[in-house]
């Protein structure tokens, strides 16, 4: 009994010593939560974007400054879209860098050759940032875009693949809703049964999204060697991509045609299935207009079950010309928060967190998303995201342009390939010559 005492009294006095080091750290008020900074001097962060118009709309910019006047009163975030004069390019032309960019991965090894990035774990490491509450491919992914490992910022926001559908149009035609786990052949079988024409209409079954690019992605195959910069498409990997997107397209009446997928999908819906990123809020407005839709799991190759491409990463990194390096920090770490995810994952967008309490509000805060099957979207996983040539997109676009010509009749899948092999090798050579 009187050890049970002590004990308790031991414990009280750690209580209240505990306690009273926290009053004296936050002004004496025992039992409060940490309140925000106080006796700086305000500074306004210059924040840039690139190709993340999307993702750093007005509703982030609002859930941000939200959670960043409440714990660092002394910053302000000053947004520049990306338009004439507020690229990236023109704020380092006019010597005005930004503090701050918000960009897709890809995009990371670019700024690392113009030492505009640089490595900011020892920050992170300062602040506390713990990188454990990330997916670890996302962090994998920024980090690919160094070859030592250096993480240039954190994660914010990511890509994903999905399935989207009219149902619709599946209700018209009598043919079931996509279940989770179909291969691309059980898509194309079902593809074909919703491909038709109806009162002068004419209802397309599917659309691939991105063509031979998505569809290729999963395979973990590229158009161009990164070590080498020669094109390594000719492989029977690509052969089976370009056969199986020619399948597709080759459905009589699922060709190609002038209006967008993602407009057939959404305003005159006349398509059955789109394969697309994130598109949840697009959805919502065009629910409004009458799409009765739902969303499935990505198919995926037998041999790659559950599996869909790269996820591009949007990634906050903070530049090397800043002179606010420290608060730079805390705002990147801010926004990868778990009370800023989840605001944002209460609103549709996905996180890069592996928090299931983030996951499970995926949407919850949109009444349009209320019913659909969003857990779907969690059933596959992304690539590991390329370490990839410089020259990638413009090696993907001449695939692409090659591709369409062999879906035209134009050649078979083995001149398709060697020539797009050509092509690109004849691209880097005279994109190498310009320098």
């Amino acid at each position: 009994m009187k050890k049970r005492v002590v004990s308790a009294s031991v414990l009280a006095i750690a209580v209240l010593t505990a306690a009273a080091g926290c009053g004296g750290k936050e002004g004496g008020e025992q039992g409060q939560q940490v309140k925000p900074e106080v006796n700086k001097d305000p500074i306004t962060l210059q924040l840039a974007v690139q190709g993340t118009g999307a993702v750093v709309d007005p509703e982030f910019q609002a859930i941000v400054n939200e959670h960043l006047k409440k714990k660092y009163p002394h910053i302000t975030i000053n947004y520049n879209p990306e338009s004439q004069g507020t690229t990236i390019d023109a704020l380092l032309a006019a010597g005005t860098p930004p503090d701050i960019i918000i960009t897709f991965n890809g995009n990371l090894a670019s700024y690392r050759d113009k030492e505009l990035v640089y490595d900011m774990t020892p920050q992170f490491q300062t602040n506390g940032v713990d990188l454990g509450r990330f997916e670890a491919t996302y962090i994998n992914d920024v980090k690919n875009a160094s070859d030592k490992g250096e993480l240039y910022g954190l994660p914010v926001n990511v890509n994903y693949h999905a399935m989207y559908y009219n149902k619709d149009i599946f209700d018209k035609f009598g043919v079931a809703y996509p279940t989770n786990g179909m291969n691309w052949d059980q898509l194309l079988d079902t593809a074909r049964k919703l491909t038709r024409k109806e009162g002068g209409t004419q209802y397309r079954g599917l659309d691939p999204g991105s063509t031979i690019i998505w569809m290729s992605q999963p395979l973990s195959i590229a158009v161009i060697d990164p070590k080498t910069d020669k094109a390594i498409i000719n492989t029977d990997k690509w052969r089976r991509v370009f056969e199986l997107a020619k399948s597709i397209y080759d459905i009589p009446g699922n060709g190609y045609i002038a209006e967008s997928p993602k407009d057939q999908f959404m305003k005159s819906k006349t398509l059955a299935i789109l394969l697309d990123l994130n598109i949840l809020n697009q959805l919502a407005s065009a629910e409004k207009e009458g799409l009765n839709w739902d969303v499935a799991q990505y198919p995926s190759y037998p041999e790659q079950p559950n599996t869909y491409g790269n996820a591009s990463v949007y990634v906050a990194v903070g530049t090397k010309p800043s002179k606010y390096k420290d608060d730079v920090a805390k705002v990147i770490d801010l926004m990868s928060s778990e009370e800023v995810q989840l605001a944002l994952s209460q609103k549709g967008r996905l996180s890069p967190l592996r928090s299931e309490k983030v996951k499970d509000a995926l949407g919850s805060e949109n009444p349009a998303l209320k019913n659909k099957d969003l857990p779907s979207i969690f059933k596959s996983k992304p690539v590991p995201y390329p370490v990839a040539s410089i020259y990638r997109s413009k090696a993907e676009s001449a695939a692409v342009t090659i591709f369409r010509q062999y879906l035209n009749g134009g050649m078979d899948v083995n001149t398709a390939l060697k020539q797009t092999e050509e092509a690109v090798n004849k691209l880097v050579e005279a994109e190498k010559g310009k320098q």
